[in-house]
């Protein structure tokens, strides 16, 4: 019964890697994940993350900030 019991999890684990094998990988020309990278306000982060780490804590960014773009004013005629 103990060969029967690690033969099926062998194959458990085979299948579930087989799975994790077949994601998508990045690519250069999708823009989402370029923008993923790009937008960050490191600038904010940094201070967020000095100001942590002088009172001692410190800082998991889940949903780290992006950078503020102002839309240009319509002017009306």
């Amino acid at each position: 019964m103990s060969r029967l019991n690690c033969f099926t999890c062998a194959l458990f684990l085979v299948a579930v890697l087989s799975g994790c094998a077949s994601t998508q990988t990045a690519r250069s020309s999708d823009k989402t994940l370029i923008q993923r990278q790009t937008d960050i306000d490191e600038v904010y982060v940094a201070y967020v993350n000095t100001i942590a780490k002088q009172r001692g804590t410190e800082v998991m960014w889940v949903n780290p900030p992006k950078k503020r773009v102002s839309a240009p004013i319509a002017s009306t005629p």
